[in-house]
């Protein structure tokens, strides 16, 4: 690592030395010319676990500027010297209490220019005291809103690592990541498969454990909060767990039951053991959408929630017993299917595993399917408006618009947030389409206003919010549509009107605790 840092000051020093050299030679005097545009050396800089302080110099015609992404990355920003016109920027890195390696990125503006310096530090002390976790599970939501999804990534099936790409086309990388948080999201949901990374004895796979990890820096590394889960994974447990059989339903016995709670507290024993050192910023999830298969298990919410409920136990009970920090983190146990009215009616607060504090509980929201793209998202059943101001001229809502949503987060409210209890809605999403044969203004106004009441109202229940994202681009082109937010090649949004309902009802919601 010294050898490392002493290259990294060496180039930076050359690259300082030829910025000035060049600086010079346009200065008025040595008959370069004129400076015109905004250059910065060096555009990265490192920093060990102790921080410490380095100098930016921007080079522009007029006086730049600078804001850091971090609050633990401050810029200091001097006067602008000398005919080459040099501004000089201090950036300070406070000591790295974390067990992971952060990332903030300092953008430096001159005029209607703008560049990006990258800033890293490397890992803090790996022998944190437990304990360190300080804030509750209500501290921590009204932190996390909005929340976005890493969707059909890292849960895909696939061999291997190149699993990540098997349901979407980008691999994730740090710019990514930071593109999310710009674009004003400050949680990220990371579904995730473990089981069908394991081996024979159950040991989870040391590339795909290190892969995920490092997905997980990219997120917490830049002050994100992040909800690490296990989704679907071939339904080892969320359909097995409840129905012998997949394609019919076949109750499970008592040795059934058992086993699946025996592997459970294995993969998360596994799970949490990795991550047992980080800080609040990162909570896990123990499933993801339990009995969630329609054709096997509606009508059954009821019968099967006492073995939800053991699940739920089961992996708090598992991660608890790591130890360091997971003593302290704040878990997510998901309702039954997911489905706000099965929640609140079956597994009111008195069934949790924990007394409030450390606990949140997970619902999904996909009302009105035809909306959403749940079922019946095109042809002659879609809905391609929402918002009872909205309505075109067929194509409209027959349920589930802004009253139905505001009663169903007031439900949560009732029976979790005000008990304690946060809520977090998991996955949510509306459908942007392009109607080359019906009104698309009121089309683009509805999924605006949809994603602002989702927001709006989980906001003033408690509860945050996580819209679902897949990073299908193509979708939006078209009547089938598309709930992609974030443009992960090119790192930008592209579901604009998604976002700004985002970005709206969060401002405009008050968090009631």
């Amino acid at each position: 690592m010294k050898i490392k840092k002493l290259m990294m000051l060496l180039v930076a020093f050359l690259a300082t030395t030829a910025f000035i050299a060049c600086g010079d030679d346009n200065n008025g005097n040595g008959g370069g010319t004129p400076i015109s545009t905004l250059t910065v050396r060096p555009t990265s800089l490192e920093f060990d676990a102790n921080g410490g302080e380095q100098v930016i110099k921007a080079q522009a015609p007029v006086q730049a500027t600078a804001t850091s992404s971090a609050d633990w990355c401050a810029v200091t920003v001097g006067e602008q010297y000398g005919d080459i016109k040099i501004t000089p920027m201090t950036v300070t890195v406070s000591a790295n209490p974390t067990t992971y390696e952060r990332t903030a990125v300092v953008v430096i503006t001159a005029g209607s220019e703008t560049e990006t310096v990258t800033i890293t530090q490397e890992e803090g002390n790996a022998s944190v005291t437990p304990g360190t976790i300080t804030k509750d599970a209500q501290a921590i939501a009204k932190a996390m809103y909005p929340g976005w999804n890493l969707g059909n990534t890292l849960e895909a099936t696939g061999d291997g690592l190149a699993a990540e790409t098997s349901w979407q086309p980008t691999k994730t990388t740090q710019e990514i990541i930071d593109a999310v948080k710009a674009a004003g999201f400050k949680a990220v949901r990371i579904p995730c498969s473990w089981d069908i990374h394991s081996d024979g004895s159950g040991t989870i796979d040391a590339a795909w454990m290190a892969r995920v990890k490092q997905v997980v820096k990219y997120c917490v590394g830049i002050g994100l909060y992040v909800v690490l889960n296990d989704h679907w994974d071939n339904g080892w447990i969320e359909v097995q767990g409840f129905s012998k059989s997949s394609s019919s339903y076949q109750a499970v016995d008592e040795a059934t039951i058992t086993a699946k709670i025996d592997r459970l507290k294995d993969l998360w024993t596994q799970i949490a053991t990795e991550f047992k050192d980080y800080d609040e910023h990162l909570l896990f999830a123990g499933l993801n959408e339990p009995f969630q298969e329609y054709n096997l298990f509606n009508g059954r919410h009821e019968e099967l929630t006492p073995i939800l409920i053991r699940y739920n136990a089961a992996f708090v009970e598992a991660v608890r017993a790591t130890g360091g920090n997971n003593a302290q983190r704040t878990l997510v146990v998901q309702g039954p299917s997911t489905s706000i009215n099965s929640s609140v009616q079956y597994m009111p607060a008195n069934t949790l595993p924990e007394a409030a504090g450390k606990l949140m509980v997970e619902v999904h929201y996909y009302d009105p399917g035809q909306f959403c793209g749940t079922f019946d998202a095109s042809g002659a059943n879609a809905y391609y408006y929402w918002g009872v101001a909205n309505h075109g001229i067929n194509h409209n809502p027959t349920y589930g618009e802004e009253d139905y949503m505001n009663a169903q987060f007031a439900k949560l409210k009732t029976t979790y947030t005000s008990q304690g209890y946060p809520v977090i809605i998991g996955e949510y999403a509306g459908l942007q389409r392009t109607l080359p044969n019906d009104d698309q203004t009121k089309h683009d106004a509805s999924v605006k206003f949809f994603y602002q009441c989702v927001n709006e109202y989980a906001t003033n229940n408690g509860i945050v919010a996580f819209t679902w994202d897949t990073n299908d681009t193509n979708g939006l082109n078209g009547e089938s549509g598309s709930s992609t937010i974030i443009d992960r090649a090119n790192k930008s949004v592209i579901g604009i009107n998604a976002m700004t309902g985002i970005l709206a009802g969060a401002q405009a919601g008050s968090w009631p605790y």
